[in-house]
Parts: structure tokens; sequence; C-alpha cells
């Protein structure tokens, strides 16, 4: 979703009525998905994460360096996602810290196992939607550097930019510092 989030930030700094978005979405199909559903979901995900984090910080996110901007984008999807902070802080930061060079490839469903004990919430989840959810966790990691790719999940050092450290701790969220470092 990195190049969708910059066409969507774009458009939603441009304070378009809803009905003008939705076409934009739709009907003249900027993101340029096989359905106008398929365009819509995205739209809608991206939107969710960045709208709430205010316009400052999408203008910020659209004059970024590319590296930036999609620590930005990581951000967005923690701040918003509890679920992928915790994978990165007890699974990803865990093999860091013990220096295994890998995600296993049953990383997300021994986390997810785990994790059902304390998120009662996340026990309404087919098994389909739970494996999506890893999938896209895995994605997120990967298009944001933490992995080398989906298939073999190498653990790669992320370097945080010091323009995400700042939008963090303006927006109260620090913890997430060493979360994004893989430091905890």
């Amino acid at each position: 979703m990195i190049t969708e989030s910059r066409i969507i930030a774009e458009s939603l700094l441009k304070k378009r009525p809803e009905d003008e978005w939705k076409s934009l979405i739709v009907e003249q199909n900027v993101l340029q998905k096989k359905s106008g559903q398929t365009a819509i979901r995205y739209a809608r995900t991206i939107r969710w994460r960045i709208e709430g984090l205010g316009d400052e910080f999408m203008t910020d996110l659209l004059a970024a360096s590319e590296r930036a901007y999609v620590q930005m984008l990581m951000m967005s999807l923690l701040i918003h996602s509890p679920v992928v902070a915790d994978f990165m802080r007890l699974t990803l930061a865990e093999a860091r810290r013990t220096y295994k060079p890998y995600l296993t490839a049953d990383a997300w469903s021994e986390f997810y196992d785990t994790r059902v004990r304390a998120y009662a919430d996340l026990g309404i989840f087919s098994d389909s939607t739970i494996k999506k959810m890893g999938n896209n966790a895995v994605k997120a990691l990967v298009d944001s550097g933490y992995l080398s790719d989906s298939r073999t999940k190498k653990i790669q050092p992320v370097y945080l930019m010091p323009e995400v450290q700042d939008w963090l701790v303006r927006l109260g969220r620090k913890d997430l510092i060493d979360v994004m470092e893989c430091t905890i």
C-alpha cells in the first residue's frame, strides 16, 4: 500500500467532499485496482491509518524521503493495529535479540496462539482471516525493510529515521520507538 498511500494522502489534503472522494477512488480508479470494491477497501484502510494523524502528518509524509515515508506508514500501521506492534515486540525483536537470522514460517500462528489469550477479541476470527492478518503483517514488515521477503523472512536491521522518532514523540507514542527499532 506504499504507492496507494501517497495518492490517498494527496487526495485527503485537498479536502474533497465525500462523494468526490469516492468518485476519485471508484470511477477515476486512481489506485488502479481491478474492481471498485478493492479500490474502496484499500482507500478506506489507508484513510483510517493516516487521516487521524492530521494534515501536518500527511504533509510531512508526502515530503519525506523514501525511507522516512515507508517508516511513517509503518508507524501509522502500528498506532492503529496494536496486534502488529505486539508481533514486532514479542516475535521480531525477540528473534533479533537471540540472533536468529530468520522468522520461522509459523511465527505468526505461534504469536497468534499465545496472544489470543491476552486479546479475547482475537478469538472471533476465522482461520482464513487469521492467516490473512499474518500475511499482511509480514508484507508490512517486508515493505518497511524489517524482513528481506515474505518467503525466507530474513531479519534485517532498520534504523529509525529522526523525523519518524519526532513524530512518535509528538503523537505521544514514544513506546513505539523501541518497537520500531526492535530493541525491546
